[in-house]
């Protein structure tokens, strides 16, 4: 991930001793932590340090790392965020009514997503008789490999079924595509970040 000019600078602000002024950052709270809180750690393989942006009501935790360039100057690299609606009960934001994501099982049958999170996903199984508790699944998304993903069967209410992603190795992609998805659904949000900095 490059980093534009206003970028840089924005770090640099991030790393000095004064304060960010948030009044400048269209309402944005943006700090670094070390330690993640109970609802956020499990989502992130490796400790290390974090950025949360706090903007209108989301938190975005980003994984930050800080790598040195080959002139030994500190190149900051940020990762895709995990994205928490934070009104009242923190969860993972979850885009709706996606027209072309699907999970396919073994067999190749698809199953329609009806909502997708880094954690789950809500499943049409109008095509199926008996959905399983559990099962192996690859995420189609659009313009990416398919994911391989295994996931479990949390409730169901009439043809549709909550599923939670026990194990799933391409958490970084998942992040990343949600974090498009997000950027593209809040686009004033991120507009309003880019002319602050």
């Amino acid at each position: 991930m490059e980093f534009t000019d206003q970028e840089v600078a924005f770090f640099q602000q991030l790393f000095s001793e004064k304060p960010l002024d948030n009044d400048n950052l269209g309402g944005a709270g943006l700090s670094l932590r070390s330690t993640l809180p109970d609802y956020v750690a499990p989502l992130f393989d490796n400790p290390g340090l974090y950025m949360l942006a706090e903007v209108g009501h989301f938190e975005l935790w980003f994984p930050l790392s800080l790598n040195l360039t080959e002139n030994n100057d500190i190149q900051p690299q940020l990762g895709a965020p995990e994205i928490f609606e934070a009104q009242g009960i923190h969860r993972s934001w979850r885009f709706d009514n996606p027209s072309d994501i699907t999970l396919k099982d073994q067999k190749g049958q698809l199953w329609p997503v009806r909502s997708l999170s880094s954690t789950g996903a809500v499943i049409d199984i109008t095509s199926l008789e008996n959905p399983p508790q559990s099962a192996m699944a690859k995420l189609i998304l659009p313009q990416y490999d398919a994911l391989p993903i295994k996931l479990k069967k949390t409730r169901q209410q009439d043809n549709f079924v909550a599923v939670t992603f026990v194990a799933n190795e391409n958490k970084r992609e998942l992040r990343q595509y949600l974090f498009e998805q997000h950027k593209r659904h809040f686009q004033h949000i991120y507009q309003s970040l880019t002319n602050a900095c």
